[in-house]
């Protein structure tokens, strides 16, 4: 069985796939970005290409 390495952002308005060792990690929840784990401090997004959370 392999191992789970990408998920999608655990941000609900979030439209990206992050990679695990990579990831954010917020109430063990999987975040592509500090704006996306800290839910978005004055409105700010998490900058990436083609998201528009």
């Amino acid at each position: 069985m392999a191992a789970v390495s990408q998920m999608k952002c655990a941000c609900p308005s979030c439209l990206c796939i992050v990679d695990l060792k990579e990831a954010v990690m917020a109430n063990d929840k999987p975040y592509c970005s500090d704006a996306c784990a800290q839910g978005h401090p004055q409105g700010a997004g998490c900058g990436h290409t083609g998201c528009g959370c």
